[in-house]
């Protein structure tokens, strides 16, 4: 079956984010490598996706519980009045994925709309992969401490 490029993986989420989305995909492959249990052979860390939506900033919200029971979540998305991508990292614990409504940011992080964790440029989609992969393997393996992005 076929279809207008224009209508391929319309979920609402312009095709730079989906293309940040397709690269974090590819570079966690089947899992945290971290995380993989030798004994039973599979990756303990399970992340998982969702849509994100905040009005005009349309993108995926990816979150992984690690050993400790503690959620990681981080939303990211093309800025509304930028055009850059910004992530949003909180902890916080939900059944089912957060969305802008039940985010609870505590007030220490996305305290309004220029307030976000890290923002790249609109042409550096595997930088804010790349970056999103680490803090997600910072989180299994407990290493909560921010570190400098690095040029790739």
């Amino acid at each position: 079956m076929s279809t207008k490029l224009q209508n391929y993986f319309n979920d609402g989420a312009n095709c730079n984010i989906q293309a940040v989305l397709c690269l974090l995909k590819n570079k966690v492959g089947d899992g945290v490598e971290e995380s993989w249990n030798d004994k039973e052979k599979y990756y303990e860390a399970d992340i998982k996706v969702a849509r994100w939506e905040n009005c005009r900033e349309q993108g995926y919200i990816v979150y992984l519980m690690n050993k400790k029971y503690e959620q990681l979540n981080i939303s990211f998305f093309e800025h509304r009045n930028s055009d850059e991508f910004c992530a949003v990292k909180w902890i916080q614990s939900s059944v089912n994925s957060l969305t802008i409504e039940t985010a609870d940011f505590d007030k220490k992080v996305y305290k309004d709309k220029y307030d976000t964790s890290v923002s790249f440029s609109y042409d550096q989609a595997y930088k804010l992969a790349e970056w999103i992969f680490n803090e997600l393997t910072k989180h299994w393996i407990g290493e909560e401490k921010d570190e400098e992005v690095s040029v790739l």
